[in-house]
């Protein structure tokens, strides 16, 4: 095992490729995520309603959803809608950060394969953010019970986590202890 965090080449590669996975699954997630976006409380709330209007029946339950929408404006209520995620004020879902994000990914995948050690510090600090907010979405879909998004925001957090350590062993001197004996 020891050779294996000792060869510098092998620890590039391996983090230039859990960049591109730990990407590739970000990427999933918010694909899962968006697909699943619609609560289960509005959700049963419109399909009682489209019942309610194919039966010519007055329309309550989507007067009432509309009503509770315009007087939450955004905010989560009490039957847990989908509140924008914000770090700072900056909204983290907005398509161009999620897909910039995915972007900026694989060109720093493909820049540590190409230049080594002067891009890992870079790895370092995108997968360990990217790391510290996959666990906060973990948490957050885990409280919207959402288990199939929280658990692939925890593979990803696992996989940024991996990207971290993979180069932070990349980087390091590849010589041995001090005194240079085992």
């Amino acid at each position: 095992m020891m050779g294996f965090f000792g060869n510098r080449v092998v620890l590039v590669r391996w983090t230039s490729a859990m960049l591109a996975i730990s990407a590739i699954l970000f990427a999933a997630a918010v694909l899962m995520e968006g697909v699943g976006h619609q609560e289960p409380a509005d959700l049963a709330a419109h399909q009682e309603a489209a019942g309610t209007q194919e039966q010519g029946g007055h329309d309550e339950a989507a007067e009432n959803s509309t009503a509770k929408q315009d007087g939450d404006s955004g905010a989560v209520g009490e039957t847990g809608g989908h509140a924008e995620q914000t770090v700072l004020g900056i909204n983290l879902e907005t398509p161009w950060l999620v897909w910039g994000f995915f972007s900026v990914s694989i060109v720093l995948a493909a820049a540590v394969l190409r230049f080594g050690k002067a891009t890992l510090l870079l790895a370092i600090l995108l997968a360990g953010a990217a790391a510290i907010l996959d666990g906060r979405e973990v948490f957050l879909q885990l409280a919207r019970a959402n288990a199939n998004v929280a658990s692939m925001a925890a593979l990803t957090a696992l996989a940024h986590a991996a990207v971290v350590i993979l180069a932070v062993f990349a980087w390091q001197p590849a010589s041995g202890p001090p005194g240079g004996k085992f």
